[in-house]
């Protein structure tokens, strides 16, 4: 007959490995989500000047896509994401498995970049797409990856891996037509949203827990001094909120002042 010390001990042995081989689905999850709101007079498209291509990039006439706020007063491509420390990686929900591996297409299409402002992971492939009738050149400058500037024909495509996580937003151009730009985010896990055209945007099965979130747009960089529920985001855009697990910190409307486009 085993003696109670070895009993127990046996005992808490088999309790330690159920516990460390718990499945990464047992952690608990919460969601973000929240609408930008434009604080003021929406402003008026500019369109662009046409320097190339103008009998079929006139067809469509482009515009001015860094400041876009939607009929509602939603505030178009603001960006929410959560700011990982270097040497750092978040869990990832088991959902987002099957789109990790997913192509990810920039497309020219009419003479602009569609979507305007994109996301992908590092383990994802970035397709540049030409939907045009013209050749085009999609560059990008990037802090971590390589650039590139690859020339892409007619209904045509080219496909770039980037393997690491970019800081900031990168910006996307084409040098045949120099009106044309658009942003790429590149990151190893997928908690990122940018808004949409009504100003909202939502980032589900978030760790729960506190994290430190950064509110960025392009023409204004760093979304500062920003109310939202549970704080208030710096002068770097950035602010710590708490996710709550199995349910959803709505932030509401999140007004955003005029003067951040200005510079003032």
């Amino acid at each position: 007959m085993l003696a109670p010390r070895s009993i127990a001990a046996g005992l808490l042995a088999l309790l330690v490995v159920g516990l460390v081989s718990l499945p990464t689905s047992a952690a608990e999850w919460g969601t973000l989500k929240g609408k930008f709101v434009y604080d003021g007079k929406a402003p008026a498209p500019k369109k662009l000047i046409l320097t190339k291509d103008q009998q079929f990039c006139g067809q469509h006439p482009p515009v001015d896509e860094s400041l876009v706020v939607g009929p509602n007063g939603g505030l178009v491509n603001a960006v929410v994401s959560i700011r990982v420390k270097r040497g750092k990686k978040l869990e990832v929900h088991p959902d987002y498995a099957a789109a990790a591996s997913e192509k990810v297409v920039v497309d020219n299409k009419f003479c602009r970049f569609e979507p305007h402002v994109g996301i992908m992971r590092t383990s994802q492939t970035l397709v540049l797409q030409n939907s045009d009738a013209v050749a085009h050149n999609t560059k990008a400058d990037f802090f971590t990856n390589d650039s590139f500037n690859l020339i892409v024909p007619a209904n045509n495509t080219q496909e770039v891996n980037l393997s690491l996580a970019e800081p900031l937003p990168a910006k996307i151009g084409c040098n045949i037509h120099p009106w044309m730009n658009a942003y790429l985010i590149v990151r190893e896990d997928p908690y990122v949203a940018v808004s949409g055209s009504d100003g909202t945007f939502e980032i589900k099965n978030i760790p729960a827990g506190e994290h430190e979130f950064a509110f960025w747009h392009e023409k204004a960089g760093n979304l500062r001094d920003l109310a939202v529920k549970g704080g208030k985001t710096s002068r770097r855009g950035r602010v710590k909120l708490t996710i709550p697990a199995g349910g959803e910190l709505d932030l509401g409307d999140i007004k955003v002042s005029p003067k951040l486009f200005s510079g003032k």
